[in-house]
């Protein structure tokens, strides 16, 4: 028994990626709980594992008396000879573990310690390796869906996907391959330990980090992200090199870089828009594809300002259900004001909305 039981272990051990260490620990404290009861509890109970050998040996060590004093640690010399028929007063006998005894630990009482810690050294292996990785996109497949959680499997380990992580058009299949921002790593848990979000705008982040080689590499920087999931981003982005359109780095050639992230929102549009640290010049530029044609700053202490834009453009700019002027307002942290004007009869009606 004892030999099958550290073949498995070899095996399993190698099967799981972890150390056998983990496996010899967990018999050795089942062996011990066992013992334990066993034997008169709170004695010198000894476990020695022979991995070569293939040999498991349990035994309590007592010192041959006349007379017990301390029945722990002493045993008398009469019953000493029932294990040892040479023992003699002032000897140390063991007293080992009956084979059968030993055949039942490895077979029950092992197998759910060993269980356990198997467990608490995979998710101990799973939060070492992610835990680093917070912060940064992971892809994996949908191995399935749970009370509307999703459930990512991964190389080793599994991540969730709760519904307030996911965009309204995140629809997935089982099978399917998603990309997901990290958002957090637990280092215990009776589910998958690591958290995914599509729903932060960090998502967004790394997803330009990814597809645009400017940003990953510095040259461009996103300052800042302003989404309603599902309908619309607005990316503010600058360049630290003349040379470079930060635009046109994360729109790319014919569009290609902004509709592969587009294509991974699901649909979702993304404005790209140049930042400026003129307040007037990134206030217009945020209510594209709306065209400013005044901004003015009403009260910078309170960052309130008035834009006036024409007519034409006036629905492009608020956006449907006002989803563009919201957008625009969180991007800039500007409380903007939108303003129309329209001639008639020679004088101008101002419409404030």
């Amino acid at each position: 028994m004892a030999e099958e039981l550290l073949k498995s272990i070899k095996q399993l051990s190698k099967e799981r990626g972890i150390s056998p260490d983990i496996f010899y620990s967990a018999i050795e404290e089942a062996l011990l709980t066992v013992a334990d009861k066993y034997f008169d509890h709170g004695a010198d109970i000894q476990v020695d594992i022979d991995k070569e050998r293939g040999r498991i040996q349990v035994y309590c060590t007592k010192l041959v008396v006349k007379d017990v004093e301390d029945p722990l640690l002493e045993i008398s010399w009469k019953d000493a000879l029932k294990y040892d028929p040479k023992s003699k007063p002032g000897d140390e006998i063991n007293i080992h573990l009956p084979g059968e005894t030993l055949g039942r630990v490895a077979a029950q009482t092992a197998k759910q310690i060993i269980m356990h810690k198997v467990f608490k050294a995979e998710q101990q292996k799973i939060y070492s390796k992610y835990l680093p990785l917070t912060g940064t996109l992971l892809s994996g497949e949908v191995t399935r869906i749970e009370k509307n959680n999703v459930i990512i499997g991964l190389d080793i380990g599994e991540a969730i996907l709760p519904p307030k992580e996911l965009s309204p058009k995140d629809v997935f299949k089982r099978g399917e391959i998603v990309k997901f921002f990290i958002k957090r790593v637990f280092p215990e848990g009776k589910g998958p330990l690591i958290l995914g979000s599509r729903y932060m705008n960090d998502f967004v982040a790394e997803l330009i980090k990814m597809e645009v080689p400017e940003v990953s590499e510095g040259i461009v920087k996103i300052f800042g992200i302003s989404r309603e999931p599902g309908i619309k981003t607005k990316v503010a982005v600058y360049s630290i090199d003349k040379t470079v359109d930060p635009v046109g780095a994360i729109v790319g050639m014919n569009g290609n870089r902004v509709l592969s992230i587009t294509k991974e929102l699901r649909g979702e549009r993304i404005d790209v828009i140049a930042w400026s640290n003129s307040p007037e010049r990134f206030i217009a530029s945020s209510l594209t594809p709306g065209e400013a044609i005044k901004v003015k700053i009403i009260d910078p202490s309170e960052y309130k300002a008035e834009v006036t834009v024409s007519d034409d453009s006036l629905s492009a700019a608020i956006g449907k259900k006002g989803i563009n002027i919201k957008l625009a307002s969180k991007l800039t942290k500007w409380n903007i004001q939108l303003t129309n004007r329209m001639e008639i009869k020679g004088d101008y009606i101002q419409k404030k909305l």
